[in-house]
């Protein structure tokens, strides 16, 4: 999926405007637009990192090469790395437990 693409995926998820992407990363909604309609395809990294940043995402999940190849555990799991990376011993445990409850594998 070409990062534009991506970019209109995640804004739409969180029901955002472009203008209120733009306004976040500070860069214009123009530019947010080309983008996402894929009329800018070399987004600078900088831009990437604010986007990706903003979005709760990393550079690596808007570039990468189509998600259709990926599990959706490992698409979840990419999508939340950051998040997972903070976890505590003990709040691994917990997560396990809710995925134990949610499988209802014990």
């Amino acid at each position: 999926m070409p990062v534009g693409d991506r970019l209109k995926e995640l804004r739409v998820a969180t029901g955002e405007s472009l203008q209120q992407v733009a306004d976040a990363i500070d860069a214009s909604k123009a530019h947010i637009w080309e983008l996402e309609s894929n009329r800018a395809t070399n987004p600078s990294l900088d831009m990437l990192q604010k986007l990706a940043t903003h979005f709760k995402t990393t550079v690596t999940y808007l570039i990468e090469e189509p998600q259709s190849d990926l599990t959706r555990a490992d698409q979840f799991f990419r999508r939340n790395t950051d998040k997972l990376a903070n976890l505590t011993d003990k709040d691994f445990e917990v997560f396990e437990q809710l995925l134990n409850m949610v499988t209802k594998k014990e």
